[in-house]
């Protein structure tokens, strides 16, 4: 039995064990076999955090990226109790072989740190790899988050600070910091190098902070739900690529699925929980798969998963869809065609829940066509599930 049952947002391989994440530095382990529990590391009793005097590890990315030794790296956000001082963001590694040590390889002070769901990374960067954090006007007040023992309730978005974005040599070189116009965001889509001293990155954003849309008031409500984005300045998840030149610090941005018809949605694109092809990631790439709401109607309720192309003759759009009436699909999840140069190759899968027949189940889809090539029925009512990850060797598990 685990001590707590607040970490399933994602989950990370970690040597033998399943990692179970959060937006918090703590993780609880499980036996990928068994799926019992096996440890509990909490983030703030973790050795060589590397933090100012008188901070404390509160929070953290849910969403680390595994590296070619089988570490893992992430993002964590070190706040002041009480008193004046600077806070500090600060990208860390965890070993397979040392759970409970962070190994800091870069960080960075600021006013307040900011709440950060998820950040991007380089890969095979001339130069060496960056990260790009983003310090959304989002901070945590530290006694409200221990008095009330939520997230939400320690969360306070101040009107006018805007949205930082930080890009961090993961060698521990000197990051670069930009200001630009506020805005909240979710997800990462891929992160890489776009010049000698460009680096962009695609990302969820939106005008407003997506979880007040998920109180329950608002969702057991169809006028509310779905009215919501609209009634809060357009606040629909929204891909947006983000080009910062280094030298210069300008920013540019370019949305990429500006038209509804570009997404087959009569109203917005609202696209996100992204997955792409393993071996894109932290490179220029064409294409990812995503969780799609109002897909082909006003309804925030209709849901699919959509395979959108980045380099279609055109611009971005969807290319493929998988959607079924009052069936309502969580996060898809790519497993790519061992083998093959084409990217789009091998098969998406993922959890429904089907309101018809009041069943959950697995789906697996060709990856290019999002045609179903078969599903099972799970033995219980499994409701929605936001990240899973797949594991592809002899204690493969999806999740």
């Amino acid at each position: 039995k685990a001590p707590n049952d607040n970490q399933g947002v994602n989950m990370v391989k970690l040597g033998s064990t399943l990692e179970l994440l959060s937006d918090t530095t703590t993780m609880l382990g499980l036996d990928p076999e068994t799926l019992n529990f096996k440890e509990e590391i909490q983030g703030m009793k973790m050795t060589n955090q590397s933090n100012p005097f008188g901070d404390v590890c509160s929070q953290g990315s849910a969403h680390p990226y595994t590296m070619e030794d089988g570490s893992y790296l992430s993002l964590r956000e070190a706040n002041k109790l009480t008193g004046a001082g600077k806070e500090r963001m600060a990208l860390y590694r965890v070993h397979p072989e040392s759970h409970s040590v962070m190994d800091t390889l870069a960080y960075f002070d600021v006013p307040r740190a900011s709440y950060s769901h998820s950040f991007g990374i380089t890969r095979g960067r001339a130069g060496g790899d960056l990260a790009v954090v983003l310090a959304q006007p989002v901070f945590t007040n530290i006694a409200k988050l221990m008095s009330k023992a939520t997230m939400q309730a320690g969360f306070e978005t101040p009107e006018g600070v805007g949205t930082v974005i930080h890009v961090v040599p993961l060698d521990g070189g000197e990051p670069v910091a930009v200001e630009t116009r506020p805005f909240f965001f979710t997800h990462f889509s891929n992160t890489w190098s776009s010049g000698p001293k460009k680096v962009s990155f695609d990302v969820a954003i939106a005008s407003y902070l997506f979880m007040g849309y998920f109180d329950m008031g608002i969702q057991m409500n169809k006028t509310r739900r779905d009215n919501w984005y609209a009634e809060h300045n357009n606040s629909y998840s929204t891909t947006v690529r983000f080009e910062v030149d280094l030298e210069t610090k300008q920013v540019t941005e370019k949305e990429l699925l500006p038209k509804g018809e570009a997404c087959q949605s009569e109203i917005w694109c609202n696209l996100d929980l992204y997955k792409i092809h393993p071996d894109d990631e932290g490179k220029d790439y064409c294409g990812f798969w995503a969780w799609h709401t109002f897909a082909n109607s006003t309804a925030f309720s209709s849901w699919a998963v959509s395979r959108v192309d980045l380099c279609a003759p055109g611009g971005a759009r969807v290319v493929a869809m998988w959607k079924q009436e009052n069936v309502y699909p969580s996060e898809p999840t790519f497993v790519p065609e061992p083998g093959s140069k084409d990217r789009t190759a091998g098969v998406v899968m993922f959890k429904v829940f089907d309101g018809n027949k009041n069943e959950s189940r697995i789906v697996v889809t060709n990856a290019t066509t999002l045609e179903t090539i078969s599903e099972g029925v799970l033995p219980i009512h499994i409701p929605f599930t936001v990240h899973g990850r797949w594991y592809d060797d002899a204690t493969s598990v999806v999740v």
